[in-house]
Order: C-alpha cells, then sequence, then structure tokens
C-alpha cells in the first residue's frame, strides 16, 4: 500500500486549518483502504489542544510552549527529523502545510526518497503572506485552496499542470438549517474581531452607521478589550444600540438561534470556511470580492459580494435587504450551492489530483 505523509507545523487547535485537517481525516483517510493509500500526520511541534488530530494515526514530535525555543528546535532538529521520516518511510506523498517544511523534504527527497511527490497545500494567499519564491521551485505539485490562489500560483511563474484546486472540506453531518427573523434584518459576523487588520470589521461598523430602519447585528468572535473600545467610538448612537458583541464559542453556530445574512469584510482570505458553514446552513452571505476564495463560494443561490472597501456598496446591499428591495435567497437554494464542498467531491478531488 501507498504511503501519504500530511505534514504540518505547530498548530494551537483553535484555527481554520486544524479544522480543514481534522475535516479532511474523515472525507478522505476514514474509508482510505478504497484508494489503496496509507495514510500519517507528522507534527513537528505538537498542539495546545489536540481534539482536531484525535483521529488520525499519527507522530507528534513536541517542542516547546516557548517561542524562542521552537524556533531552535525547527532550526536544529526539524532539518534531521524530515530527513529520517523520509528515509525510514518512502512515503510516496510528502504534503506539507509550511513552506519550510515542504522546501526541506524537496531538497532531501533527491537522495533518500527519489520517488516521493512533495506536495505544498498552503492554507493562506501567498502573496499576502508573501511566501519567498525559492520556497516555490521546491514542490511538485499545489494544492489550491482557491481559485484565487491557483491565479496567484499562476502569476508567480508555476505551471498550470502543476496546481490542483481542491477547495476545502465541509461536514454536512447533524448541520440544521438557521432559521430567519422573517425580517431581512438579522445580520451576524463570525471571526476574529480586528479593527483594519485582515478582518476588517471597522468596514462592517461603518457600513452598519449607514443603514436605516430596524435591524440588528450580532459579532461572534475574539475581540480584546483595545479594538472592542474602537469599534464602539467609530458606531454611531444607533449602531451601538444595535450591535451585540457576544464572544468566541468553540462550536459558535450551536449558539446561533436565528440569522439572515452572515457578512464578512476581510482584506484577504485562503478560502474563508465561514462562509461554507453558513451556506451549509441556509444563512445568506455578503462578502467583500477579496484575495482569495470568496468568488468560489458566494454567488446569485446564495449572496452577494461588494468591491473590497466599498462601503457605499455594502451599505445598499444591506438597506435594500431592510427595506425589502431585494429578496433573500430560498434557504434550500442556499445549502444546495454548499455541495462543492462536501465531502463526497471533496475526496474525488483529492483523489484525482494524486491519480494524475
Amino acid at each position: 500500500m501507498k504511503k501519504a505523509i500530511v505534514a504540518v507545523p505547530y498548530l494551537s487547535g483553535n484555527g481554520g486549518t486544524e479544522t480543514v485537517i481534522k475535516n479532511f481525516y474523515d472525507a478522505v483517510v476514514k474509508n482510505s483502504q478504497e484508494s489503496n493509500l496509507n495514510w500519517k500526520l507528522i507534527s513537528f511541534g505538537g498542539t495546545k489542544y489536540s481534539n482536531w488530530m484525535k483521529k488520525w494515526p499519527k507522530k507528534v514530535y513536541k517542542f516547546s510552549n516557548k517561542r524562542i525555543i521552537q524556533l531552535m528546535c525547527y532550526i536544529l532538529i526539524m532539518p534531521f527529523l524530515i530527513h529520517k521520516i523520509l528515509k525510514k518511510e518512502q512515503p510516496t506523498f510528502f504534503i506539507a502545510t509550511n513552506p519550510i517544511i515542504w522546501t526541506l523534504a524537496f531538497k532531501f527527497k533527491k537522495k533518500v526518497s527519489p520517488n516521493t511527490q512533495v506536495i505544498a497545500w498552503y492554507h493562506y494567499s501567498f502573496k499576502m503572506k508573501k511566501v519567498k519564491r525559492r520556497y516555490l521551485s521546491c514542490a511538485d505539485k499545489f494544492w489550491a485552496i482557491s481559485s484565487g490562489i491557483r491565479e496567484e500560483l499562476l502569476s508567480m511563474g508555476i505551471a498550470d499542470s502543476k496546481i490542483y484546486v481542491v477547495y476545502n472540506p465541509i461536514s454536512f453531518n447533524n448541520i440544521g438549517l438557521i432559521p430567519r427573523s422573517h425580517n431581512h434584518n438579522h445580520f451576524i459576523y463570525i471571526g476574529r474581531i480586528d479593527y483594519s487588520g485582515q478582518k476588517n470589521v471597522s468596514e462592517l461598523i461603518e457600513a452598519l452607521n449607514g443603514l436605516k430602519g430596524n435591524w440588528n447585528c450580532d459579532l461572534y468572535g475574539k475581540v480584546d478589550k483595545h479594538t472592542q473600545e474602537k469599534l464602539l467610538k467609530l458606531a454611531n448612537n444607533e449602531t451601538r444600540n444595535n450591535i451585540n458583541f457576544k464572544g468566541f464559542y468553540k462550536d459558535v453556530w450551536s449558539h446561533i438561534s436565528k440569522a439572515d445574512v452572515l457578512v464578512l469584510t476581510s482584506k484577504f482570505e485562503g478560502l474563508p470556511m465561514v462562509l461554507i458553514e453558513a451556506i451549509a446552513r441556509g444563512v445568506a452571505v455578503i462578502s467583500s470580492n477579496c484575495p482569495t476564495g470568496t468568488k468560489d463560494i458566494v454567488n446569485k443561490n446564495n449572496g452577494w459580494l461588494y468591491e473590497m472597501g466599498n462601503k457605499k456598496q455594502l451599505i445598499q446591499i444591506l438597506n435594500d435587504l431592510i427595506s425589502y428591495n431585494k429578496k433573500l435567497p430560498n434557504i434550500e437554494s442556499v445549502k444546495r450551492s454548499a455541495q462543492t464542498f462536501n465531502y463526497k467531491n471533496y475526496k474525488f478531488r483529492i483523489l484525482e489530483s494524486l491519480r494524475s
């Protein structure tokens, strides 16, 4: 049986990458005998919360929780470990989420495991996270999590034949529909709450300042006191009365009793899983047309895109919903639009990329 290794650096256990790897097990690895592949997860550095890797066959190399010691271990110990793993395991596929890990594997495999295919599986924008070009020359294939990531790679000189758009998987098991308010006016935001960083929540607040009529918006996610105070200062009186900072929940969807629209104002993404999670529950979405991933998810069957930074356009969409000048797409239509990302379709894309 062929071997496939998925290699990751230290991950906290609460991020989007961890969710994808957890879902990857259920979608692809769980019944791997069908594809004649023996999978293993290798963690260089361990994790704070381990639930995401619990089901995986795995090897965890714990370094330290202290950042400086972690970095020393990556420099002094990790190269030796990667060399050892390749020599011993002789995997058919070595899939890495970190540029340094896949670069080391690519260089070592030439001598100790020449038949190994090194696959770069990056979960961010290559341009916004500024991956060095020398790392891009050290992979046999790339799993792109969105069409926007594919376009980035093409613009950076990667051959189209090396790129496979696989998206990310989401479980549809035990997912119920989220009821609507019937007034088109109950908005939600889910994610890390920053001011003008990647998530750009200040743009959402400024848009809410321009709304007319009755509405409310619940914001779910971790936020520090300083950021919350800045956002409340940016909000006008009506907005302050109509927004609620709900805090962080591990299983956030179980705490949402109703929602009409989820709004995302990001400056950049990889593939925003929160949009997929929303439409899978029948919640319509409004998102900035940011690099990358949003246009792979949002369409006329589930919501609207607005041009990043165009607050007037976002305000218009929200006001049109409140005043019923726009109708929300049918809840079943919204849910059906998420089928691209279900386990069956995801597994097919992964296995096709490996067969090729």
